[in-house]
């Protein structure tokens, strides 16, 4: 994590080229990936270059060939910020957006709730996201995404996170998030894929964040990524 936008675009667009270069297909990335999730993200908030920047992902979307998933900030009428998930497809197109409706306390003091979300056809795939704590969220998230999709394609659900284990408290309740991403696993028969940032900037001395999970259909972890280190995962979907 970079404090400003050009430092997040930078390391976004080497992810990419990493991921295209291990053979993937499509790139899922954190919970507001091209900003940074920490205390300057006002100062990032330009329209104008917010714009350039995601113009900018989805041209390496094109030329790489990939798809990808990213948390960025989402500016709305009247002073709305959402925190978002976009969706680009592998020629640089922009299919949508899930916007976070679970939002901490703080968190709602400066973005604005987002609303129900539904799948959205990516690479093949049928894809939603789900971010963050929002994975407490099941008894809210279930009806929605229990709507049915006449279609055989594999079902992935994106989880952009931003947690750690710092403490015996945390720790809890980050098993509280991964449990609940076992249940819309077995319960919707999807992929879940967790994309959790390595680091704080707003409190750096912390530690216990990465260990993002790979979650099978039928609820079980079948891969973790390193913990307290950025990384790249590769995932054969079947």
């Amino acid at each position: 994590m970079h404090w400003t936008l050009q430092g997040n675009l930078a390391e976004t667009l080497a992810t990419l080229e990493a991921a295209a270069a291990a053979g993937a297909e499509g790139c899922v990335c954190t919970e507001l990936a091209l900003t940074g999730f920490h205390r300057r993200l006002p100062e990032l908030l330009d329209a104008t270059a917010l714009v350039d920047a995601e113009a900018q992902v989805r041209a390496a979307c094109q030329r790489l060939g990939i798809a990808a998933v990213l948390g960025v900030p989402t500016l709305g009428e009247g002073g709305a910020v959402f925190n978002s998930h976009l969706y680009i497809d592998a020629a640089g197109r922009e299919l949508g957006r899930v916007h976070k409706r679970g939002l901490t306390d703080s968190e709602a003091s400066f973005f604005t709730r987002g609303g129900a979300r539904c799948w959205t056809a990516i690479g093949g795939l049928l894809a939603t996201s789900v971010l963050c704590r929002e994975m407490l969220d099941i008894e809210a998230l279930l009806p929605e995404l229990r709507v049915p999709v006449a279609d055989a394609r594999l079902r992935v659900i994106f989880w952009p996170s931003y947690i750690a284990e710092s403490d015996a408290e945390q720790t809890a309740l980050c098993q509280a998030y991964r449990a609940g991403a076992e249940v819309l696993a077995r319960e919707l028969d999807a992929w879940v894929l967790q994309s959790n940032w390595p680091v704080a900037l707003n409190a750096p001395e912390q530690r216990g964040f990465g260990a993002g999970v790979v979650i099978a259909p039928g609820g079980g972890c079948v891969q973790t990524l390193p913990r307290d280190a950025a990384a790249l995962a590769v995932v054969e979907l079947a």
